[in-house]
């Protein structure tokens, strides 16, 4: 299974020891799965984030002068949340029942990353039966059949969306980790290949999980105004070269600077940095980290700030993808619209 050996997860694997492997195994077998509620999307529970309805999505970091304006937005973003199924799974994929498990994606992703677009857009953000963790430490084909049960919900709730909501407005996909790799493969198998989707897509902020050009069936975005594209990188302390990342990939993984948003491997500098959160969602901080694409890693010199996880082996930051850059992903996606407005 190639995407095993993808080395933005391999700092995660190690805080693991071969002892403590039973805290992450699915319990159940993988079949059992399949007898997991199936989500309804006509039905606001199986939404993390809808535009009508009060949820973190709406938020803003304490302090930071930001607003939300769903309710004005002409555009709309659909968002797909990284992993948060992490420890002591009963099953290999997420229980839509489960209320400590949605509740975990709500206070963290929901509210880190999603919230970035709540100023250019309508937010929507799907409950999907989420593959677990484990999945992305064994090279077994439960893994790979939890991954491609998990892209069917995201695939249904996309589409719904599109029959019921999108109405033939413009759109942006965004998603971290596990949700990106879900959104390489809705770029690829859905949207490219729908001529009225790929007309209306504005940019795809496919972050935290590495992918080929040729993956997407888009080009790669390479200035901030670029729409109909993907933009993505995978953060590391400056220096780090992520051996299996490369092995898989070389210098192919696509990487664009969050600070210029061009495809090339020029420094930025932290004064260009308008803004990171932390997970606490705070405050917003701003010079906190500088950018530099490297052979398809993006490196960051480490930043100093409080209350967000870095997990050290190998100089891996892929939890602070989104934090770090939280602030020009919001300007950025404004840019971008604006751009494809005057285009239309």
């Amino acid at each position: 299974m190639k995407f095993l050996y993808n080395s933005l997860f391999i700092s995660i694997i190690s805080i693991f020891s071969f002892q403590c492997i039973y805290l992450i195994k699915p319990r159940k077998n993988f079949e059992e799965s399949k007898n997991l509620i199936s989500p309804d999307y006509s039905k606001s529970e199986f939404w993390a984030a809808l535009p009508d309805k009060k949820d973190n999505a709406d938020l803003v970091p304490g302090n930071s002068g930001l607003k939300e304006n769903q309710s004005l937005a002409e555009v709309d973003t659909f968002y797909i949340h990284p992993t948060t199924l992490l420890l002591r799974p009963k099953y290999w994929n997420g229980d839509l029942k489960d209320e400590d498990l949605n509740d975990r994606t709500d206070k963290h992703p929901i509210k880190t990353q999603a919230s970035a677009f709540n100023e250019c857009c309508k937010v929507y953000a799907p409950r999907y039966r989420q593959a677990a963790f484990f999945v992305f430490t064994k090279d077994v084909p439960e893994s790979e059949a939890a991954l491609d049960f998990a892209f069917q919900d995201v695939k249904a709730s996309f589409l719904y969306y599109m029959k019921n909501w999108n109405k033939g407005r413009p759109y942006i996909i965004a998603s971290h980790s596990q949700g990106t790799r879900h959104s390489v493969r809705l770029l690829k198998e859905v949207i490219a290949t729908n001529p009225e989707y790929k007309k209306n897509l504005v940019v795809s902020y496919s972050i935290g999980f590495p992918f080929k050009q040729e993956e997407t069936g888009l080009p790669v975005c390479s200035s901030p105004k670029d729409t109909g594209c993907v933009v993505g990188w995978n953060s590391y302390i400056w220096g780090n070269s992520p051996g299996r990342l490369l092995d898989r990939y070389g210098k192919d993984t696509v990487c664009v600077n969050p600070l210029s948003w061009k495809h090339d491997e020029e420094v930025s500098p932290k004064s260009e940095n308008l803004g990171s959160v932390n997970r606490s969602f705070d405050q917003l901080i701003p010079g906190v980290a500088d950018a530099k694409c490297n052979s398809g890693v993006l490196w960051i010199h480490e930043p100093e700030i409080s209350r967000t996880p870095n997990l050290g082996k190998d100089g891996n930051l892929h939890t602070g993808d989104f934090h770090f850059f939280y602030a020009n992903i919001r300007k950025n996606a404004k840019e971008r619209l604006e751009a494809f407005l005057k285009k239309r």
